[in-house]
């Protein structure tokens, strides 16, 4: 083994890879470690000596048969890009032959930690060329997959993006007979780069006896937080440090908080209608909402403007789905909400992918904010709820 290559004819009979070798490059170094290589060279290695799997991952990123007999990998290898007059390093250079003989060449960008860089994508797309030439992006970041995918339009190459919990889901499959790929399934599902099952019915029902149901709506909040751009919002709550993942007063949410709480946005899951005092949007007294709620104390300054504004955008908000209760709604018990959009998780769940079913919430949530600040007059009422309170305002003591 030598500069990151083997080839697969040469793992056979167990010789030739070494895991720790190809590891112990990626060693720390003045006090830094490098967990993109290190999560490379750990699939790599899977990739060699896991033919089963080798074969059913590349065949189907190229779209027809590999023969892995034939078939190099290569890591941290070095590449003259002529165009730029520069020497590129992509992640994984993979080459081989198509059971039908014609060649082939992938080339893979691998992120975990790094933030997306579309330069990466367009030097490894000048080092391709021919109809089996082929770009692959993973990253555990669906945002970057969607900003990549967009940016690919322009590249010359075949183009696949994907997420490292689709690329976890693939492992498993083949990982029963290869003690290495599992121990490489249960470090990704460690690290969170593995692939959750979805909710569904039958765990939402089983929540209304057990409360294990809400790490997995603590998992999805996040989820929510950190893949998803949340821009529409007022500017004002872009910042992040106004912005938190909270389990309280029976719901778990993203929280905008923007200087004080009053004019505070909450998006996520409501799972107890204790606090908030309304029945679920399917009417009943036990279930889970998807919730985007705007809040404010009773008395605080500027508060009837913003009722006003919100009264203004509500019929809006009602065309984007669900169920919109406001200040002074009959069904509205909770004095300090100016606005709960509602709409019951069960509605989510036919979708059949964890993925699927974010990407859903989010666009729900999405819809109502849009209906919400499309004019930008509840904005401009929320402004004035926001501005620094008065010394002697202590929020932790009231109740929301």
């Amino acid at each position: 083994m030598s500069n990151g290559q083997l080839s697969l004819t040469d793992v056979s009979d167990g010789l030739g890879v070494n895991l720790f070798q190809s590891l112990f490059t990626w060693r720390p170094s003045e006090n830094k470690t490098s967990s993109e290589n290190f999560l490379t060279e750990a699939f790599v290695y899977c990739l060699r000596i896991n033919q089963r799997f080798c074969q059913a991952w590349l065949s189907e990123l190229i779209g027809t048969a590999v023969d892995v007999s034939d078939l190099t990998i290569v890591t941290r290898a070095s590449h003259r890009d002529e165009d730029q007059a520069a020497v590129v390093y992509p992640d994984i250079d993979i080459q081989g032959r198509l059971t039908s003989g014609e060649r082939f060449k992938l080339l893979v960008e691998v992120k975990w930690n790094a933030p997306y860089d579309p330069e990466q994508l367009r030097k490894y797309s000048r080092l391709l060329s021919g109809p089996k030439a082929c770009l692959v992006f993973i990253s555990p970041q669906a945002r970057d997959c969607r900003r990549a995918a967009q940016d690919a339009v322009l590249l010359g190459s075949n183009f696949k993006s994907l997420r490292w919990d689709q690329v976890h889901r693939k492992l498993a499959l083949f990982a029963s007979d290869c003690r290495m790929t599992r121990e490489l399934v249960e470090f990704m599902d460690f690290q969170g780069l593995g692939a959750s099952s979805p909710i569904s019915e039958q765990m939402l029902f089983h929540y209304l006896q057990s409360r294990d149901f809400l790490p997995r709506l603590l998992h999805y909040t996040r989820k929510l937080h950190n893949e998803y751009d949340w821009d529409f919002l007022p500017a004002f709550y872009h910042s992040r440090n106004c912005q938190e993942v909270r389990d309280v007063y029976g719901r778990i949410g993203i929280s905008f908080r923007p200087r004080g709480w009053n004019g505070a946005i909450s998006v996520g899951f409501l799972y107890s209608t204790f606090d908030h005092k309304v029945p679920f949007a399917d009417g009943s007294n036990a279930g889970v909402d998807v919730v985007l709620r705007i809040e404010c104390a009773p008395r605080a300054p500027h508060r009837a403007i913003a009722e006003a504004a919100v009264r203004h955008v509500a019929d809006e908000a009602r065309k984007a789905g669900g169920i919109i209760r406001i200040a002074g709604d009959p069904e509205n018990g909770n004095a300090h909400t100016l606005l709960l959009a509602q709409r019951s998780l069960s509605d989510f769940l036919k979708f059949s992918t964890e993925s699927e079913q974010l990407d859903q919430i989010y666009q729900q949530i999405r819809a109502w904010a849009e209906s919400l600040f499309a004019d930008g007059s509840l904005g401009e009422a929320l402004a004035f709820l926001v501005e620094p309170e008065p010394k002697d305002h202590t929020p932790a003591n009231t109740a929301e």
